[in-house]
């Protein structure tokens, strides 16, 4: 079972006090800050765009898009995959909006809160 980002990042501080050479910290377990650092590089890319050829098509996610090659005509959207029409789609006040493959740019997985 994965810990909380909290605990993960606790423990990487130890980590890195211990390092340092602090005797106040202790030396982790190889094979646990192994793990640890899946964790936090599976973390690292979660927050990350992503190019849309990797987008889900099983759940949410945010989507980058718009029709320009202006900075400013962007629009961050939750999006999911319609299968039936395979197409991207995302909800506008309860209409189903579907987005040309070419306006979309980038994709990231929603933020969890863990509280």
């Amino acid at each position: 079972m994965k810990k909380s980002t909290e605990n993960l990042i606790a423990f990487l501080e130890n980590y890195n006090h211990w390092r340092r050479g602090s005797y106040l910290h202790e030396q982790p377990v190889p094979e646990e800050l192994g793990q640890r650092l899946d964790q936090a590089v599976d973390l690292l890319k979660s927050m990350t765009w992503q190019p849309m050829e990797t987008a889900p098509k099983d759940r949410e996610f945010l989507g980058v898009w718009g029709n320009s090659t202006d900075l400013c005509d962007k629009s961050v959207d939750l999006f999911c995959y319609d299968k039936e029409a395979q197409q991207y789609v995302w909800s506008n006040y309860g209409s189903a909006v579907y987005v040309p493959s070419s306006e979309l740019f980038a994709w990231m997985e929603i933020p969890k809160y863990e509280p």
